[in-house]
């Protein structure tokens, strides 16, 4: 018999991680994904993930010796958009191999008896008698029972795109909800330079970074639209910054999402976390860590739900909603409003926010003066657009009543549909990064 206590779909990171802490409870376990395992994560290879996340997500530091170790920086660096200003802030970060780091992820849940099975792809929800989600139905016509339904499958979404409730949105996440990450490894024609650690652009998206090869460099940037966008992105990048003269070697290309998360993550028998939640980091659009901050408190909920045999409802999973939304959601909330307005403004306009340690600031930086202040006597000396500043000041406006709002997230599904109203007129007031988007075409 096909029956488990919980099936994943997507074998990915938050999939993955997922699935060891609810193997670890106890639980039985079944984890699905389209992709063969030979296949699976193979479009991005390297990525950082800082070394604090190790002990604060309980896993072994990887180090020197591990297949999936590359290097370590202890500091990452960014630049204004003329070039003139520079902060350096202290993030101790590893550079690692994505398909060997979720493999090793694979073989801590395998060792808690989790189940996986590739080149199998998800179907439909199958419901029971009382119209409940009890399980899966695959394209290969094999049908898996269960009491409750993950969805990690990534951007397409594909389980929570078709539950059946008004307490789960079935939105797609289309061209200006995500970031296109355009990937350029690099080989650097002087051996004499040594890129060691990651120096952004915030005013471009776009960064140089370490990769597997000392003499080399990952060239990369973000845009919204498509692929094509951001290699237009890069080459307005790369004709406005002097970066160290290099030999292609390959490029890549990925996506990750950039857009608010669903209101709630969960309905009867069901969940939805990482990408296929739009939980990435508003700043980078890291993804692996914010679902990880949702899925650390959401085993343990899921645990109790299925308690003596108990059928998980909506009720039951609901401190899932309530524990990410008062906490990172309400950050990421404020932090994704206020940048759609920090991005939209001039090149000089992006020098004196340096140049003055507003947003952008070193960690051993002292900024004399409050942020409005800052930036009105920019405005007065006419260093700082008063276009800018009103962007810039209406976004933060905005941003801050969003954070207040998901920390009075309801603590019960009664009051939901009031506090998603609000909501709603919010994000519309912040608009999105895709709308600063002028020259798609």
């Amino acid at each position: 018999m096909n029956n488990y206590d919980v099936i994943i779909v997507g074998a990915g990171t938050a999939g993955t991680y997922f699935a060891y802490l609810l193997g670890k409870r106890g639980l039985k376990v079944l984890v699905i994904d389209k992709d063969k395992e030979k296949d699976l994560a193979k479009r991005l290879d390297i990525f950082h993930f800082t070394t604090e996340s190790f002990a604060r997500f309980n896993l072994p530091e990887s180090k020197a010796g591990d297949e999936e170790f590359v290097s370590k920086f202890s500091y990452i660096y960014s630049r204004s958009a003329l070039d003139n200003y520079e902060k350096k802030n202290f993030l101790e970060v590893s550079v690692m191999h994505l398909p060997l780091f979720i493999k090793r992820l694979r073989n801590k849940a395998i060792k808690e008896n989790v189940e996986f099975k590739f080149a199998t792809e998800f179907k439909d929800l199958i419901y029971d008698t009382k119209g409940r989600i009890s399980g899966i139905e695959t394209k290969d016509e094999k049908s898996y029972n269960a009491r409750l339904v993950v969805d990690a499958s990534g951007i397409p979404s594909v389980v929570r795109r078709v539950v059946k409730d008004p307490y789960m949105e079935t939105f797609p996440i289309g061209p200006r909800d995500k970031f296109y990450v355009f990937l350029k490894y690099v080989k650097l024609k002087d051996p004499n330079i040594k890129i060691d650690m990651s120096l952004s652009w915030p005013y471009y998206k776009s960064w140089i970074a370490p990769q597997q090869n000392k003499d080399g460099a990952i060239v990369g940037v973000g845009a919204n639209i498509s692929v094509d966008y951001a290699r237009k992105c890069m080459k307005k990048f790369e004709d406005s910054i002097k970066l160290p003269a290099y030999d292609l070697q390959y490029e890549e290309w990925g996506a990750t999402p950039y857009r608010r998360p669903p209101y709630s993550f969960v309905s009867d028998g069901f969940l939805v976390l990482g990408d296929a939640a739009c939980l990435t980091q508003p700043f980078n659009g890291e993804g692996i860590t914010a679902a990880w901050v949702q899925s650390t408190p959401a085993a343990d909920v899921v645990a109790n739900a299925l308690k003596d045999d108990k059928y998980p409802t909506k009720e039951a999973l609901w401190p899932i909603n309530v524990m990410y939304q008062t906490g990172e959601g309400a950050l990421f909330a404020g932090q994704r409003a206020l940048l759609v307005g920090a991005v939209n403004m001039s090149k000089e306009d992006n020098d004196y926010l340096y140049a003055n340690g507003i947003i952008f600031k070193s960690d051993d930086e002292e900024v004399k003066g409050s942020v409005a202040g800052n930036l009105i006597k920019g405005v007065l000396k006419g260093k700082f657009s008063f276009a800018a500043l009103r962007s810039l000041m209406g976004a933060s406006s905005t941003g801050n009543k969003l954070t207040k709002h998901y920390k009075n997230y309801p603590t019960s599904p009664e009051k939901y549909f009031a506090w998603k109203k609000k909501a709603d007129r919010l994000w519309k007031k912040a608009g999105s990064m895709a709308d600063n988007v002028k020259d798609a075409d």
